[in-house]
């Protein structure tokens, strides 16, 4: 791990000070989609919100001095947010910049692409997580430090559905029935299922986006598999996910490759650790991953004990794990492997 230097840090607070100013405008602009407009019926005038592209809305009354007044503080406030948004806009643009020229860059910009179009949907960290390789950048940026590359190098990513949260999408540019394929396709036009009714996309690049979720607690039981219609992608059910979905969510602001911010939510450091140990131990893995799933659990482990002193390895941290996976994976690490303090 190399630690960032004081000029690192500073240009990185910046942009995530800077991101987090965006969003609060971004989502305040939002609640002005659609518009206000007068609709005649029967004679009258009426003030009439839209909502939608659709023209779907309600009555907010007869024309009147009130309505009027309404009418005009919305077209006044509408205005004053893009306004605020553009310049917003135009500042992470400059920040960019100086997030390159820094060197702190380190997602791949498909990543934190996809990222956004999540958050902006207000799905990430209430519907979904990112598991896998991608929630290393979320640790090291957390740390303020730098993992090796080998260590973060992949070709794909994996959002990790939890359909116990109400799923709730909007009807922007066709999402509701499209799922989360319409939404990376917002990221990137480009991406297609791998095979119809797949759980896998593609994009032209060919980076891999994996939809994933626990396999259900029981057997009679039928949880959902797609967000959209029948042209969604098909999560891949996968035994014992549950534990990093019952672990406490992991929030960060990260630096795509092109200098841009991004949201990430991940689950825990201590859980993730815990269970890519685990990972490596299973029969059934890839031989030729085993060794970088437990190569990943010890250096998240490490990150943390050294960096993150808020999140101790401590029982009651992962006691969303059997207790005997614990105490297996306890017995499992030596000396050498295991950081002091561990």
């Amino acid at each position: 791990m190399k630690e960032m230097t004081s000029n690192q840090r500073r240009v990185f607070i910046d942009a995530a000070q800077l991101f987090d100013a965006y969003r609060a405008v971004f989502r305040k602009n939002r609640s002005y989609r659609g518009g206000m407009h007068w609709k005649k019926s029967k004679g009258r005038e009426y003030l009439f919100r839209t909502r939608d592209r659709n023209g779907y809305g309600r009555s907010l009354g007869p024309r009147s001095p009130e309505t009027e007044k309404t009418l005009a503080e919305f077209r006044r406030s509408k205005a004053a947010a893009k306004d605020r948004l553009d310049g917003l806009k135009a500042r992470l643009t400059e920040q960019a910049r100086f997030c390159r020229a820094a060197l702190i860059q380190r997602v791949p910009r498909v990543v934190t692409a996809i990222l956004r179009v999540l958050d902006n949907h207000r799905m990430l960290g209430k519907n979904v997580m990112v598991a896998g390789t991608n929630a290393l950048y979320a640790y090291e940026a957390a740390a303020g430090v730098f993992l090796d590359r080998p260590v973060l190098a992949t070709g794909d990513m994996d959002i990790l559905w939890d359909v116990r949260t109400k799923l709730t999408l909007t009807e922007d540019g066709g999402i509701r029935e499209a799922g989360l394929l319409g939404m990376l396709k917002k990221a990137d036009r480009s991406f297609e299922p791998l095979r119809a009714g797949d759980f896998r996309a593609v994009n032209r690049d060919g980076f891999r986006v994996d939809l994933i979720k626990p396999d259900p607690a029981r057997i009679q039981v039928k949880d959902p598999r797609r967000m959209g219609d029948d042209g969604d992608l098909a999560a891949a059910e996968i035994r014992n996910l549950q534990w990093l979905l019952s672990a406490p969510k992991f929030s960060q602001i990260v630096i795509g490759d092109d200098g841009y911010p991004a949201p990430i939510t991940v689950p825990d450091p201590r859980a993730y650790a815990l269970h890519k140990l685990w990972i490596s131990r299973q029969p059934d893995r890839n031989p030729m991953k085993k060794k970088r799933d437990r190569e990943q659990a010890l250096t998240t482990a490490r990150l943390t004990v050294n960096y993150l002193p808020a999140h101790p390895f401590e029982e009651s941290a992962l006691r969303m794990f059997p207790k005997a996976v614990v105490t297996k994976e306890k017995e499992t690490l030596c000396d050498a492997d295991a950081p002091p303090g561990l």
